[in-house]
């Protein structure tokens, strides 16, 4: 089945939502054996400015999001994208600002996230796309009309050709900005909305939400069937703490959630580096230590965790 067929049919109200989750997997399963085959030679470009965009870069597919933890509900906004993308020769890029709004708007809030900068970008650049725009979240970005961002940023800056976003999507000063009002501002700009209802399973939706509270039971499998793939966490080893094969201790982020207490397997690797080892991840209130098994150095810091299951 051609890939855009089976996406809009997925996303169709009227189909049996048995048979659009189906329609779905088969579509994005379809687009990740293309990422996988972009990926190995790709690299993701940064911008943090809307004023300094390459011109190739310019008239892409955009998706916009918050894009903690790059779960099922956000792979289909992926699937639609990369459709569009793929049928007018488009740049596929994506915008997550940094910090995370909550921690601007709630700065004392228990660690809630799911990905840091590092693990966010891998996530982007191993799915194949052309550039992330990750700008600083700060009030006076917070405090932008709507109308104002659309102009500025989407329109004058990136110079969009299509916004792909969730139906309940909100964005501007108080959330006023939705989808009507791209929309709106689309057809004068001369930019297309994709409008992607929201998925679930089972009476719940997929959401950023589900994976914590799972990972805050100590189910990782359950989160990582959300995320369609193993969580990672980017940790900081104590300097001198980790020469394999062996024990030791290291620091996780302050800003990240910290699953149940227990004994996880974990894969250990370095980012910039092909070094890796299986090993147990053992997290208690107070601490956290890693067991690696292959001989080697994985010393230095940021370490990468994919977590695989209970131990």
């Amino acid at each position: 089945m051609n890939m855009m067929v089976a996406i809009q049919e997925a996303f169709s109200l009227s189909l049996d939502p048995s048979r659009s989750m189906d329609l779905l997997a088969r579509a994005m399963n379809d687009i990740g054996k293309s990422c996988h085959r972009v990926a190995a030679g790709h690299e993701l470009q940064l911008l943090t400015d809307s004023a300094v965009v390459p011109k190739r870069l310019k008239g892409s597919v955009m998706l916009l999001g918050n894009f903690d933890g790059f779960h099922c509900g956000h792979q289909a906004l992926l699937a639609a994208a990369r459709a569009e993308a793929s049928a007018c020769g488009a740049p596929l890029g994506v915008m997550s600002v940094e910090p995370h709004p909550k921690q601007l708007f709630a700065p004392h809030s228990e660690p809630f996230r799911l990905s840091s900068p590092t693990t966010k970008r891998e996530t982007f650049s191993r799915l194949g796309l052309d550039f992330l725009y990750s700008p600083r979240f700060n009030r006076a970005f917070a405090g932008q009309e709507p109308e104002q961002f659309i102009d500025d940023i989407l329109v004058g800056g990136l110079a969009v050709s299509r916004i792909v976003v969730g139906r309940g999507f909100r964005f501007g000063k108080q959330r006023r900005g939705d989808v009507d009002l791209l929309c709106r501002f689309g057809e004068q700009s001369g930019f297309a909305v994709t409008a992607v209802d929201e998925l679930g399973q089972d009476g719940a939706k997929y959401s950023s939400t589900l994976v914590r509270n799972h990972l805050a039971a100590g189910e990782i499998d359950a989160a990582n069937a959300l995320l369609g793939g193993p969580w990672s966490v980017e940790l900081g080893a104590l300097p001198g703490s980790l020469r394999l094969p062996g024990e030791g201790s290291v620091s996780w982020p302050v800003s990240v959630l910290k699953p149940a207490c227990g004994e996880y397997r974990v894969m250990a690797r370095q980012a910039e580096t092909e070094m890796s080892s299986l090993g147990t991840l053992a997290i208690s209130p107070t601490t956290t230590s890693l067991t690696l098994q292959s001989s080697g150095n994985l010393a230095s810091a940021p370490l990468i965790v994919d977590f695989l299951g209970r131990a």
